[in-house]
């Protein structure tokens, strides 16, 4: 790299693709030496294919115009390289252009670009080397707004860079390390509950005996209460319904892709007596028209729950048009679907999703289920029955809390307990030892300890022989 001086004027001269490369800098030498050390680094980047990083780019974001469009025709620099001269609004434009791809609605684009706009102006991004995260979250931070709409705020702005760091124009996405707050139940401005199956019966009787509403007759009303709670749709998915999306024969409606929030598009089953009501609405309808009409939905649902005597707001919690969505998930977990199938009908990702978020329990749903609960008793009808000959035994078991009763009627454990507590035998007074020379009695016999047997058998006569020999007291003139 060369810097000379000539006619009061600073140059740059050096070699780059094997070609000369020479163009006027500044008129001071100490901005032109600036100049040089940029051009420098750029060099050693381009042979190393390395990034250029962000201090570098705000250096070429400094660069007069000139000097850009010769390093641009002498190809040290690409256009992504150089697009942070550009401004913001214009990579906006091609960053709504790459969501258009994934056929977001218009509405949503619109929504998006009016946000990103917004942060760009009062952060005071113009360019991409303006870009900066600290700056970025202190203005998140300081919105009076719902947590929930910080969360859109944050993801939508963190899509947008991220769209600039993957095309190459953002040397250094820092919004990445950026977390996306977390939303509470406390955090919500506008919770809803679900309706009960009383209240949504009083709600559709409300609406059918009700006056018009912004030109929706009361049948209407109470037709499109009954298709959302008993389908799960959104306000708009049943808005844009066509009355060919009705397949009355197999008891169907679609919704189409580009109707649907998810954008993958469904078809629901309807009960056989809503069918044969919608049908009867719908048959003067042409196929291609709406079928029915909606016009400021939370509006007309709290009229008619105004009307059927039922509170719009219950403890913080509204009753708005969605809280049929929520009363959909809520009344099938009640009578024992399967959380999967519930899942499909909502048409939800997650399960947790439809567990956590759209089902509700109803007031005294929770006694009832522990009142379902068994009693844990046992019922015991007859006495337990030991031996062989069915009988009922007294003291079948010992070892239980009556033991220390019947320990005092059977002398047998009263003379054991004795013995122990004197450790020996001569502590029972109440029999002779056997083998004491005298009369020989039985200490533990069952005759003594008024113990019966319960198992009595006859015995042969060779049996009953043995049975005296064996215990036949010894006398002084027996033999051995």
């Amino acid at each position: 790299m060369k810097l000379f001086k000539m006619d009061k004027k600073f140059y740059l001269d050096f070699r780059f693709r094997d070609k000369r490369v020479r163009f006027r800098a500044f008129e001071t030498e100490k901005t032109s030496q600036r100049l040089a050390d940029t051009i420098e680094r750029l060099l050693e980047i381009y042979h190393g294919n390395g990034v250029i990083s962000l201090d570098l780019q705000r250096a070429i974001d400094c660069m007069p115009s000139r000097i850009i469009r010769k390093l641009e025709k002498n190809g040290l620099l690409s256009e992504t390289r150089t697009s942070g001269k550009n401004c913001l609004s214009d990579h906006l434009d091609s960053f709504i252009g790459s969501l258009k791809v994934k056929r977001c609605s218009e509405r949503h684009l619109s929504l998006v670009k009016n946000m990103i706009e917004r942060i760009c102006e009062k952060c005071k991004f113009d360019v991409i080397s303006d870009l900066d995260a600290n700056r970025f979250t202190a203005y998140i931070n300081g919105l009076n707004i719902a947590v929930k709409t910080k969360c859109h705020y944050v993801s939508g702005f963190k899509q947008f860079t991220k769209w600039l760091h993957d095309t190459g124009r953002l040397p250094k996405n820092n919004f990445m390390l950026i977390k996306t707050p977390k939303a509470l139940q406390s955090d919500q401005v506008h919770a809803r509950r679900a309706l009960t199956a009383d209240e949504v019966a009083r709600l559709i009787k409300a609406a059918e005996a009700g006056k018009s509403f912004r030109g929706i007759s009361g049948m209407e009303r109470a037709l499109i209460y009954r298709l959302a709670v008993e389908s799960g749709l959104r306000f708009n998915e049943i808005k844009t319904l066509k009355v060919s999306d009705f397949d009355f024969k197999a008891g169907t409606v679609e919704v189409r892709d580009e109707n649907e929030k998810a954008r993958r598009g469904a078809v629901l089953p309807l009960r056989q007596s809503t069918t044969e009501k919608i049908k009867q609405f719908l048959q003067t309808k042409p196929p291609l028209s709406a079928a029915f009409t909606l016009k400021k939905g939370f509006m007309m649902i709290k009229t008619d729950l105004e009307a059927a005597g039922i509170s719009y707001e219950v403890d913080g919690k509204f009753a708005d048009f969605h809280s049929l969505r929520h009363s959909t998930a809520s009344l099938l977990i009640q009578t024992g679907a399967n959380p999967k199938v519930v899942q499909t009908i909502m048409r939800h990702t997650d399960l947790n999703l439809t567990m956590a978020k759209y089902t509700h329990l109803f007031s005294g749903q929770q006694r009832e289920t522990i009142e379902n609960l068994p009693d844990f008793i046992i019922h015991q009808d007859k006495a337990a029955k030991t031996g062989t000959d069915d009988c009922i035994a007294e003291n079948h078991c010992p070892k239980t809390a009556h033991e220390s009763a019947n320990d005092s009627k059977n002398p047998l454990n009263s003379c054991n307990t004795i013995m122990v507590q004197n450790s020996g035998f001569n502590a029972i007074n109440c029999k002779e030892l056997p083998f004491s020379g005298n009369k020989s009695i039985l200490a533990f016999s069952a005759e003594k300890s008024g113990r019966q047997d319960l198992n009595l058998r006859p015995l042969d006569p060779q049996s009953n022989a043995l049975a005296k020999l064996r215990y036949a007291p010894i006398g002084e003139n027996d033999t051995a």
